[in-house]
């Protein structure tokens, strides 16, 4: 696969929860648009980090965070050719191209303190205070070992494109106004305080913010280009121009969202490389983006993919509940004394499926009561699948499966001259109603109608089935005795010589890894049994593995305790171009007591369909959609119908 590193960052997290009733909880829930329809199609290639942003709170501490009205810029790594590492703050810098945002006074105090507590000034400020007209602060300077308190008050303007000046319309110390007589005297306020900072800087009267330095990480590159003063609140416009460029989703725009492109990220163990991926979040608030607890913001969001790549993650949708985690809990306790009764060192990666239903891409429905399996891809969304050791496995054949088989799978090539075939299931012989189409010296015959009927039996290699009729009849003549009385073998009048299935004397032979495209796998089929009676009908019981008898029954018993569904246990997962570090993933399907369903011909819509939780870290969960009718599941982009599931929202 061309890029096998697209990964995924998550960068949303939900500020706070609270309890409501019912009734006030059904009124908190929005449903929510699916977002990848907005996601570009087409991108080109970028090693650097392209991100645009829009009404969202950029947190980098509990107590540092600017609410971003708009934002157009680049992730830098400090390396060449390195991903950017978000949970680093200190590993990659900032570039803005354009930026509108909002700095709180609480803000604003934390990060000035934070510097000159830092550089051990003798000035620590206590409190700002914004108005349109002004901003006043308040606070201590340090003269002859004691604290006297000090205000200035007056309006900042920009410098040079980088700092913030305020020159002082009032300036008090312990309650004097001493402005006037600072300028009678010509002594500046330079003079009387030793300020050893590059950020906070005292310039003749004029307090000086140098807001590049005042960030210590990440660095951000900028040039400021209009100061507004608001209630509380400082405005800065940055970049170039006033104006900034259009965002990527130009008409049709989420009310706020982080959008990336380009290069490579990477966060709490998860990947993201150039595809475009859109974070979203409650449609009436700010989208709450914490660098500094990534975790958080993945535990608290749902991720969809595109068959394309793209990444569609809906912020603030809530923790599993604990049903969910319990579950979870007990998979990966089970798994792993499945990993260990096995012993796959050699193969990282475990799989086990506990009652599901697999369809092939021609349609053949393998019912998989129990299978444990191990391999050593770790993508595990790639088609063919990478060659999997199955240890052991109870796999069903309905008589459906067995025809769709014959007709879509193993005789279906260019020539065939078997062709229409219609299976049933008795006991202990395999009919076979089909048409074969005979040849003598190399020249075909006619299309006839044959009914074979014999034992399906296993090969002595155990890699195969063998199907050899001990009766074969056209036109309700037994034909068999003709054959062999003239010295002949099916094999000489019918040629078949496929890697899935050939017919070498009397005897079909079928390559069970081979005639289920696109499954690969490694196994030895161990004993196949003819099942008549069931709710399902007749059908072939076939079990596989190659482990001892010894170990089966074992196995077995704790699969039982293995929740439904598909599970694996992955030191690095991928499919649709998102790949995570160490994983515990779980395929189920919703309502649970549906049996699942793998739809292998839908790839890869299949993935596409399916909503993705990250619960903590090392942990994917993949919802699968109901096959059927009536499925409550909360897939992503229906903020929660699903009582079981729904998460109040607090606006902000």
């Amino acid at each position: 696969m061309k890029h096998q590193v697209r990964l995924l960052v998550a960068l949303v997290f939900t500020t706070f929860t609270a309890c409501f009733s019912p009734a006030a909880l059904a009124e908190t829930l929005e449903k929510v648009q699916d977002w990848r329809t907005v996601l570009p199609d087409n991108w080109g290639n970028s090693e650097i980090v392209s991100v645009q942003v829009r009404n969202s709170r950029l947190a980098l501490a509990n107590n540092i965070q600017f609410d971003v009205k708009s934002l157009h810029g680049q992730l830098l790594p400090h390396q060449a050719n390195a991903p950017v590492l978000l949970e680093n703050l200190s590993a990659f810098d900032v570039r803005v191209d354009h930026a509108q945002l909002r700095i709180s006074d609480d803000v604003l105090q934390a990060l000035v303190q934070a510097e000159l507590q830092a550089s051990e000034a003798p000035l620590r400020i206590r409190q700002v205070s914004t108005q349109p007209g002004g901003i006043l602060i308040t606070g201590d300077i340090r003269r002859l070992g004691l604290w006297i308190s000090f205000s200035m008050e007056g309006t900042p303007t920009i410098e040079n494109g980088q700092e913030i000046t305020l020159t002082p319309r009032t300036l008090k110390v312990a309650g004097l106004p001493v402005y006037k007589a600072l300028l009678a005297t010509n002594i500046q306020l330079q003079s009387l305080i030793d300020m050893k900072s590059r950020a906070v800087a005292l310039q003749g009267q004029a307090m000086v913010l140098r807001l590049g330095q005042l960030l210590q990480a990440p660095k951000i590159a900028f040039e400021l280009n209009s100061l507004q003063l608001g209630q509380g609140e400082v405005q800065l416009g940055l970049g170039t121009s006033k104006t900034g460029p259009a965002f990527f989703c130009k008409s049709e725009c989420p009310s706020n969202f982080v959008y990336t492109h380009g290069g490579e990220l990477r966060a709490a163990g998860m990947v993201l490389a150039g595809q475009p991926t859109l974070v979203t979040g409650i449609s009436d608030g700010s989208l709450p983006i914490a660098l500094h607890d990534l975790n958080r913001l993945i535990t608290t969001s749902t991720v969809q993919l595109r068959t394309d790549g793209a990444l569609w993650i809906s912020a603030q949708e809530g923790l599993l509940n604990t049903d969910d985690l319990l579950l979870l809990a007990t998979g990966e306790k089970a798994l792993a004394q499945l990993a260990l009764l096995v012993g796959t060192q050699s193969d990282p990666v475990t799989l086990a499926v506990h009652h599901a239903t697999l369809l092939s891409q021609e349609g053949v429905e393998l019912r998989v009561e129990k299978l444990l399996a191990s391999t050593r891809s770790t993508n595990l969304g790639q088609l063919p699948t990478a060659a999997q050791t199955v240890h052991v496995g109870e796999i069903s054949l309905s008589e459906t499966a067995l025809n769709t088989m014959m007709n879509k799978a193993l005789f279906n090539f260019k020539g065939s001259p078997i062709r229409k075939v219609s299976a049933t299931i008795g006991e202990p012989h395999l009919q076979l109603a089909l048409q074969a189409r005979p040849e003598i010296f190399g020249i075909p015959l006619f299309w006839l109608p044959a009914k074979l009927s014999g034992p399906l039996v296993i090969s002595n290699d155990r890699q195969h089935l063998e199907f050899t009729p001990t009766q074969v009849r056209m036109f309700g003549l037994s034909v068999l005795p003709i054959i062999k009385y003239v010295g002949l073998n099916l094999g000489d009048l019918i040629k078949i010589d496929e890697t899935a299935v050939k017919l070498q004397g009397n005897t079909i032979r079928i390559a069970l890894g081979s005639a289920l495209p696109p499954l690969r796998l490694n196994t030895e089929l161990r004993a196949i049994k003819n099942v008549l009676r069931s709710p399902l009908g007749p059908y072939l019981q076939v079990h596989v593995g190659k482990l001892t008898a010894e170990k089966i029954g074992e196995i077995y018993n704790t699969m039982e305790l293995l929740p439904l569904g598909l599970w694996m246990n992955t030191p690095e997962f991928t499919a649709l171009g998102m790949r995570t570090g160490p994983t515990l993933g779980h395929v189920y399907n919703d309502p649970r007591q549906e049996r699942l369903v793998i739809d292998l011909a839908r790839y890869p819509d299949l993935l596409a369909n399916a909503t993705l939780r990250l619960p903590k870290t090392e942990r994917v969960w993949v919802s699968m959609p109901s096959q059927g009718a009536g499925s409550q599941h909360p897939v992503q982009g229906h903020r929660h119908e699903n009582q079981a599931h729904q998460v109040p929202h607090h606006h902000q």
